[in-house]
This record gives structure tokens, sequence and C-alpha cells, in this order.
């Protein structure tokens, strides 16, 4: 992904250059305010943070520990690393210290537990980075037990003779704070990053991350007892990034400081993540939820995709029924439509231009939809499934079918049977998915 200088746009190189609004100025928000004063207390100060910014906002806590321990005998290991390695085993998953455990029962928890670990793994690197920050050697915090399981050295290190009654709850106030970062961090695929605004409130529920609890204990309730939904992993992401948003009907925003989508319009793999881009779709406005035209597909009325211009019988190879210069994409953009009923919602068109100077357009939502419902097909299925056709199959361009865009439903086969439709480019497999009936569908 990549800004346009000349033409102040921001493109996806990946996926045919597709354009995505305006790019957002590079993210590079001042905090080199201390996070903890002397006499005051420690709070991350309202503003736009990445994850490392808040993890370096957060370090304050683990030096005012560290200088309370005092000196470390030498050749043994220092206190840093002990409570360094205590928050790696904490964020990391299947050990005695694991502040999160993910049944791996479906593929929906097997990405999320993938994904815990890798955010785990990026938060300690940053924890370990993080040194030589202001602190407040007199600080002290009452920060009740979060279940945070220690390790047996590290138990003896904070509760021993080297350690201050009071240690233990600013380590917990560490820990938990890494904890909850991690867990907000999840819905997204590039959650490096994704900028995160800290607007500090009364009380200790508004203290740095803890504003994410409420929302965070909900999500994790459904991870343990369901399969998880790309829209449980929304409500997380929307939860975090514009709390104020309502979720009916929504499947991505744009906030003050960018543009959150489902990964996989716009060129991933991911069913249920989520990706962060710098750009604004409407600079008029700050917040945009993003809504699905089709609130039920399922009344959706159905089109029938017509008669096939080729076929291909059972056994023979596949020809090729593209012609490179009629049926290419010459141009593709995302486009915000005018605003729905709900005021603070607009719908979001995927446009594409062919260079035989047709034209489609097709809600993103409807796009997320076809690509999670949609059966991913193998390169070794892919090359033999002609060999398991039971019958003629009719033999369709992308063109042919997008071009039944704008009639206001989706595309079926009335009449059943097998039916191939071949697409120049990866924007055009995605622009089908939203076009078409999501059953039985191969990608």
């Amino acid at each position: 992904m990549s800004p346009s200088s000349k033409t102040d746009s921001y493109r996806i190189t990946g996926l045919h250059n597709l354009l995505v609004g305006q790019p957002l100025p590079a993210f590079a928000s001042d905090h080199s305010d201390p996070t903890m004063i002397q006499g005051v207390g420690w709070l991350l100060p309202a503003g736009p943070y990445t994850a490392r910014q808040i993890v370096v906002g957060c370090a304050p806590l683990l030096e005012t520990v560290l200088h309370n321990l005092g000196p470390d005998d030498e050749g043994q290991l220092t206190a840093r690393e002990m409570l360094l390695d205590n928050l790696a085993s904490n964020l990391n998953l299947g050990t005695r210290e694991s502040s999160l455990e993910i049944p791996l029962k479906d593929p929906g928890r097997k990405e999320m537990a993938e994904q815990a670990v890798k955010i785990g793994k990026s938060i300690v690197t940053y924890a370990r980075e993080a040194k030589d920050v202001a602190f407040d050697p007199n600080y002290v915090i009452r920060s009740p037990c979060e279940g945070h399981l220690l390790k047996p050295q590290v138990t003896q290190l904070m509760f021993g003779p080297r350690s201050l009654r009071h240690l233990m709850q600013i380590y917990n106030e560490y820990l938990h704070q890494m904890v909850l970062l991690r867990d907000a961090l999840l819905p997204f695929e590039n959650y490096d990053e994704v900028v995160i605004p800290i607007v500090p409130g009364p009380g200790k529920r508004h203290l740095g991350m803890r504003f994410t609890e409420t929302q965070r204990m909900s999500f994790i309730a459904e991870l343990m007892t369901k399969s998880i939904t790309q829209a449980s992993v929304f409500k997380l992401a929307q939860s975090l990034l514009v709390p104020s948003m309502s979720t009916d009907n929504a499947y991505g925003f744009q906030y003050k400081h960018g543009l959150i989508l489902p990964d996989a319009v716009i060129g991933g793999s991911s069913l249920r993540l989520f990706r962060y881009i710098p750009v604004v779709l409407d600079e008029t406005v700050t917040d945009v939820k993003l809504a699905y035209e089709l609130e039920d597909y399922y009344s959706a009325p159905l089109l029938d995709i017509g008669p096939a211009k080729h076929s291909v019988e059972k056994g023979d190879p596949i020809g090729i029924a593209i012609d490179a210069q009629q049926h290419a994409v010459k141009d593709c953009s995302l486009s915000l439509s005018s605003a729905t009923p709900d005021l603070g919602s607009r719908r979001l068109q995927l446009r594409i231009i062919h260079k035989n100077g047709t034209s489609s357009s097709t809600d993103v939502g409807q796009i997320a939809r076809g690509w999670r419902y949609s059966y991913k097909v193998s390169q070794a299925e892919e090359e033999s499934v002609i060999d398991h056709f039971s019958s003629t199959a009719s033999l369709h361009t992308a063109v042919d079918v997008l071009s039944q865009s704008g009639q206001g439903g989706l595309v079926t086969a009335k009449e059943g049977g097998i039916h191939v439709i071949q697409a120049s480019s990866q924007i055009e497999i995605l622009a089908l998915l939203g076009q078409i009936y999501p059953d039985n569908i191969n990608d």
C-alpha cells in the first residue's frame, strides 16, 4: 500500500492500484512529555498512540518497580530480565502464566490464537526497548489483583526482602495494561500501525487501556464459548477506536485517524481480521459508519446469470474466454455513496472500469460477506476441478457478470448447473464475490 504523489491519493499497489481515499499526513504524534510526574501520578495523556507508544507510555510503571528493587546481584538474572520474562509468559499462550487461553476448536479461534501470540511478542519487544523514561520512585497505586500469574522466581523477587509492599501493585498494573493492549489489538492484521485515541477520564476505569475492559470481557467470553465471527471482532475494533459509534449493520468505519476495513476486501486473506489504512474517505466529517447495502441478503432479489458464450465438457481443458484488450481492468477505486437513512452511515462501493468501457459498482460490505462464505480452492483442487464436473459447465467472463451490477440484486443460476467465471485480476474476483448470491461458491 502506498500514497501516490501524482494524484495525492492512496493506492493499494498489490490490488491493481486500487484507489482508496485521501492519505492522512504521516503519523508522528509527539509524546515526549512524561507519563509519570513526581507527585502527580501516572497516566497516558490524551492523544493518538501506536501500540509501541502505549508500551513506552507504560514503561515508567516498570521503571519505578526496578528502581525500588535496588541493585542486582552480580552473575544473577537482573530484575529487569525476570520481570520482562514474566510479561512474555503472561502474553504467550500455553504457559503456566498465560493470561489468555483460547480453545483451538475451529479456524476462527486458531486465527485469534496466532494473532495473540504475534501481538504478544511485539509488545515484549517494545517493552525491552523502552528504557530511560522518567519515573517517580515514590509512586503508589492501588491495583487489585487481576489474576496475572507470576513465575516462582518473580514471586520470590516481588515478595522477598528486596521488595516493598506496594511494588507488586505497580507491577500488577503494568502487566494488566500490557494484557489489555494485546487483547485490544486482536482485530487488526496490521496491529502495529493502528492509531489508538486515548481519552483519559475520571476514575481508575479510564486509566491507560482500562477503558477497554468491558468489551474485552465480552469478547473473551465469546472466544471461549463459541465460534468467533467477524461481527464480534468488528465490535471489539469499534469499541477501541470509536466507542460512541453503533455497530448495527456495519462492517467498517472511518474515524479521525484512518479507515478500518475487513482485511479480505483490500487484498488480504483473513476471514475475520481488519486492516487499518491511513486515509479518509470523506474529509468533511470525522466518523463514518460503513453500512451493508443489503442488511439481509437472504431477501435480496435474485438475478439470473444468463446464457454463457462458451461451455466446457467434462474432461476437457478450460479454455480462455477473456480477451486481454476487452476484459482487462482499466481503473478501480473505493468511493462513498450517498448517505443512508441513518445519517451517520454511508455505503462504500468498489467501482471498476474495464478497457472495453463497461463499468460496475459493488457494495464492499457484500464483498466481505461473499469472501467469508466462499470456499477457498487449493492449487491441487483448482488443477483437477474439471475432472469433477458432472455435466457440461458454462464459461462466463467477469465482465459479463459484473455488467448486471446496479440492478438491485444478487446474481445466481436459476436453472442450476456448473458455472465457471473467469476473471483477469484479483480485484474482479472480489467484485464477483459481492455480486453473486453467496451459495456454493468456490474461489
